[in-house]
């Protein structure tokens, strides 16, 4: 692949040089110590950086309408891991489309006069103190929700969040007062993480346009949020209680994709006869999923292992995955599932978490074919073939 050489003064003149793929939009700037993979550049969290370097460096747009871009235009689009709060100053008269920052320790910035259009800001347990201003439209909250604390304006009119939940029984998004009047609201966590609870979301009572991804409970609520114009969800689960289409007047757009198949069909049954009571936008219900399909898409017992045992491990179970979707006798499913639990006789010294994770794995592809095989008998099976 073809690379660019950029020299920036970011803690002395030239003092980094690094080589940028041609066509790369944005820089990743971390602190000495992180992993370098995830970033183009580590700089001692110890120096100041020097934001303005940037204002000489363009895109190929930028090159040929600099008087356009007086602080340059390249990179577009920001990843930094740190707390030096140059950054502010220089992006209140600099454009930015995205900046997405992760600080290190508990820090408080005022962020009314930045001109960043969408901004992402992580808490990996530190707490931040914002105030925020009219340029930025669109906000990303990640990690520890609770960890903010927030001044905003009427400037922001979406909002996205992606929490880190613990194991308890829900997850409840704390009260985010100075966004309560935001009119777009996404929120994702995994299929098989702690689930959200839609309650929570009623704070948002201006709410036109919803996004949902993940584990979710209590989703009748939902019906409170009457000016809901959008509604679309994702990788669910469970979608026990999900209200009627028809309880939203203003309803003219619903998406679920990758959704559990007995509410999916459900609802492609409303959405059909939706259309014929109102005039839709773009709408569907697609990729119907078995329950089983989230644990296996994306509970892989085998993610935790490391060395060279995790990558054929992985390997094998998608392997047999696929076939196992097609099985369609007992006699198909026994052998794919013998065949899988064999491979791991030629793995030297499976210890006992291994190999509850191997059962775990059979337990699982069990339940993918059309005929479901009983654990009991699955279990027979493994037991007979195994040598560990």
């Amino acid at each position: 692949m073809d690379k660019k050489k950029v020299q920036l003064s970011l803690t002395g003149e030239n003092s980094h040089e690094i080589f940028i793929p041609l066509g790369q939009g944005s820089l990743a700037i971390g602190n000495l110590g992180m992993n370098e993979k995830d970033f183009d550049i580590l700089i001692d969290e110890k120096l100041k950086i020097n934001w303005d370097t940037f204002n000489t460096h363009f895109t190929g747009h930028g090159e040929q309408n600099r008087e356009m871009y007086p602080y340059g235009n390249w990179p577009r689009f920001f990843y930094y891991s740190g707390n030096d709060l140059g950054f502010v100053k220089w992006t209140e008269k600099r454009k930015t489309e995205d900046f997405s920052w992760t600080p290190q320790k508990s820090i408080s910035a005022d962020l009314t006069k930045v001109n960043i259009r969408n901004l992402s800001i992580q808490s990996r347990g530190v707490k931040i103190d914002l105030k925020l201003g009219e340029n930025i439209t669109n906000l990303f909250l990640s990690g520890c929700i609770e960890k903010f604390n927030i001044e905003a304006n009427d400037g922001i009119t979406s909002l996205n969040i992606y929490p880190t939940v613990s194991n308890d029984t829900t997850y409840q998004l704390p009260q985010l007062n100075t966004l309560k009047e935001v009119t777009s609201l996404s929120i994702s966590v995994s299929p098989l993480e702690q689930p959200i609870d839609c309650k929570s979301l009623l704070q948002f009572e201006n709410l036109t346009h919803l996004n949902l991804s993940g584990n979710l409970i209590n989703l009748d609520c939902l019906r409170n949020l009457n000016r809901l114009q959008s509604l679309a969800i994702r990788y669910a689960p469970n979608l026990e209680k999900l209200p009627s289409l028809k309880s939203w007047e203003h309803l003219t757009r619903f998406i679920a994709w990758n959704v559990e198949e007995a509410k999916g069909k459900l609802l492609r049954s409303e959405l059909k006869k939706l259309a014929k009571e109102r005039e839709l936008e773009y709408s569907s219900v697609s990729l119907l999923r078995k329950k089983i399909w989230f644990t296996t898409e994306y509970g892989i017992p085998f993610s935790s292992w490391e060395g060279k045992k995790a990558k054929p491990a992985i390997k094998a179970y998608k392997a047999v995955l696929k076939k196992l979707k097609k099985a369609k006798t007992e006699s198909d499913i026994k052998n794919l599932l013998i065949e899988f639990t064999k491979t791991f006789n030629d793995f030297s010294d499976i210890e006992t978490k291994e190999r509850e994770d191997i059962w775990e794995a059979v337990n699982q592809l069990r339940q993918v074919p059309t005929l479901i095989i009983d654990a009991k008998k699955a279990n027979k099976w493994f037991d007979e073939f195994r040598d560990y």
